[in-house]
């Protein structure tokens, strides 16, 4: 199953990290302002995506990971 994580990262930022690999076309093709802080690789084949996204976007984000914003 593929992980798809939203939590807070540092004042006016949150981070996502998904695997699923139609959410990572999407969000490299419709959100610019959204930061790649990490590329997972394994086996030479990418595994998963950590995005830095703007506070402002969490409910756009929330939406498109289609997971809430976790506490921790």
């Amino acid at each position: 199953m593929e992980r798809t994580e939203l939590w807070k990262l540092d004042k006016g930022w949150i981070a996502g990290y998904t695997e699923d690999k139609d959410l990572i076309r999407r969000v490299k093709r419709h959100k610019k302002d959204w930061k790649i802080i990490a590329d997972y690789i394994k086996n030479g084949r990418l595994i998963g995506v950590h995005f830095k996204i703007p506070i402002e976007q969490r409910r756009p984000a929330e939406r498109m990971f289609n997971t809430r914003l976790s506490n921790s």
